[in-house]
């Protein structure tokens, strides 16, 4: 059974987190770029980010047979002076093949960096224009909460651009929220991390009440958090354990980030 993990900040991973993650099935990684740059000070400092993923970490995760795809983007937690150099280095990477989209991008409201919303929206806006133009995915953030009000501002200014509401992923869904986005058009994104408290089982039972369609699903590891990221193994057994078909499992956990994202695979 092939699949693919659709969200990952690849620094938190070590080479036996690759090697049990290609043992248990997880062929390929959609690598955030974005997040990873939580202390990035300038511009070029994320794009040196952007590099490293797209160059260095690909090689790690490829030497187990995983293949790597990448998003890009400005996170709003780390918003350099000159973050107008990111934005207009965005079209050049979402040009690329390995590059599956923008993100994980969002607005953040405990930013130290940038808290001004109004600004906020201007550079998701763009980023969003970017994806828009070229046909590629964003990924956004749910905050704790307000979780309503911020979908809806999230989709506001996704049709203000343009963008496929199927090429827009909102992430960090839950039992609360997924059927609001995937009634939207939108797609949810099941962020399995122990520090959320929402398990594999958890998942599961809401890909099974869901349009499946519209789902991803990943182990959302990063490094300052404790991390499975063996998850999206484990959901794969939930689903199969609540009655779910081998055919289900491989339609969210490979067939749709393959088809959102593009991959070609």
């Amino acid at each position: 059974m092939h699949l693919i993990d659709s969200h990952v900040m690849m620094e938190s991973l070590g080479l036996q987190d690759l090697e049990a993650m290609s043992a248990s099935g997880v062929k390929v990684i959609i690598a955030d770029a974005a997040g990873g740059m939580d202390y990035a000070t300038s511009a070029q400092a994320a794009i040196n980010y952007f590099e490293h993923t797209l160059v260095g970490e690909a090689k790690r995760a490829a030497d187990y047979f995983i293949d790597i795809r990448v998003l890009v983007g400005i996170n709003m937690n780390a918003v350099p002076a000159d973050y107008e150099k990111i934005l207009d280095t965005l079209p050049e990477y979402l040009k690329q093949e390995k590059v599956a989209g923008v993100g994980e991008v969002g607005l953040e409201p405990k930013s130290g960096t940038c808290p001004d919303l109004s600004k906020q929206e201007e550079i998701l806006r763009a980023e969003l224009l970017v994806a828009k133009e070229h046909n590629k995915a964003a990924v956004v953030h749910l905050t704790s909460t307000e979780r309503t009000d911020w979908i809806e501002r999230y989709i506001k200014l996704i049709d203000e651009v343009g963008l496929d509401r199927g090429k827009a992923i909102i992430v960090h869904s839950d039992a609360s929220t997924t059927k609001t986005i995937t009634d939207a058009g939108c797609i949810a994104g099941l962020s399995v991390l122990p520090m959320r408290r929402f398990t594999p089982e958890d998942a599961a039972k809401i890909i099974a009440e869901n349009d499946m369609d519209r789902i991803l699903v990943s182990s959302d590891s990063r490094i300052r958090h404790r991390s499975d990221p063996l998850s999206v193994p484990r959901i794969a057994v939930q689903m199969l354990r609540l009655g779910l078909k081998e055919e289900d499992v491989k339609r969210v956990l490979f067939d749709n980030p393959n088809r959102i994202f593009n991959l070609g695979i």
